[in-house]
């Protein structure tokens, strides 16, 4: 083999190695820089992120409150503002005069073989707005069978914590509803507890006890003051009462004498 057939070898295989590195080079650029991996710190927070979301509202957070937690977007409202701003208690809250009653009635209930089904207990002013303004429209009603005539709010002693609705009490179409034995039990036991079944079949599920036998002047005053305060649950596990009125119904009882009696 001769010198000039090498070099013209010697030539090509330069000429190929040189395009070959040119086309790695060409196709590196391309690709652009590796996505990296979001280390085991970065998932980590993302995992915690996505549990609290998930929890819901953080502890100390008002619970059970129709409006507590209608806040406008863009704006966080402190605890104490919210919780003055709208009155809330715990779900099955009932006024502490008449809790050991209702408890001891439920109780009793159980030891008879019934299982007491209570569909509502204290509600907000705001909550018994919106069953009045139902209650006053047919198509509203025949949407919510179950629901009665509402008293507008102010009124209610639901309002007030001092009444219970119990379900199962009566059976049949509305206007020609009959007392079930189960109804005729919780009845029976509910009265002997101070608790009237008042308006009998025309609102069969609904209980209520007398403010005014457990220290308040009247109806308006227990309700003025059960919506005036907002219980709230601290970071102890605790619960506090935030509001403009903390006064229990003892010192209610002290503070004047009983007047008339009003619905």
């Amino acid at each position: 083999m001769g010198s000039n057939s090498i070099g013209r070898n010697s030539l090509a295989f330069l000429i190929i190695f040189v395009t070959g590195v040119a086309l790695i080079q060409t196709g590196a650029a391309m690709a652009g820089p590796k996505s990296r991996k979001p280390t085991s710190s970065k998932k980590a927070r993302a995992a915690g992120a996505s549990k609290m979301a998930s929890r819901g509202p953080a502890r100390g957070e008002p619970s059970n409150c129709g409006t507590c937690n209608l806040t406008p977007k863009g704006k966080k409202a402190s605890r104490s503002k919210t919780a003055k701003a709208a009155p809330c208690k715990q779900p099955g809250y009932m006024d502490p005069a008449v809790k050991k009653n209702f408890n001891t009635a439920m109780r009793d209930l159980k030891r008879s073989g019934i299982k007491p089904v209570v569909t509502s207990t204290w509600r907000s002013s705001e909550h018994q707005a919106r069953l009045h303004k139902c209650s006053r429209s047919s198509r509203c009603r025949k949407a919510h069978p179950g629901l009665y005539y509402a008293k507008p709010p102010g009124s209610s002693l639901h309002e007030a914590g001092f009444a219970v609705d119990i379900s199962g009490v009566a059976s049949g179409p509305r206007g020609a509803k009959r007392l079930t034995p189960r109804g005729r039990k919780i009845v029976k036991v509910m009265t002997r507890n101070g608790f009237k079944w008042r308006y009998g079949l025309a609102d069969p599920a609904h209980f209520e006890a007398d403010p005014q036998k457990h220290g308040y002047r009247s109806t308006r005053q227990a309700i003025k003051l059960s919506q005036s305060k907002c219980q709230i649950r601290i970071t102890s596990g605790r619960k506090k009462t935030v509001g403009s009125s903390s006064r229990s119904s003892k010192q209610v009882s002290r503070s004047g004498r009983p007047g008339s009696k009003k619905a």
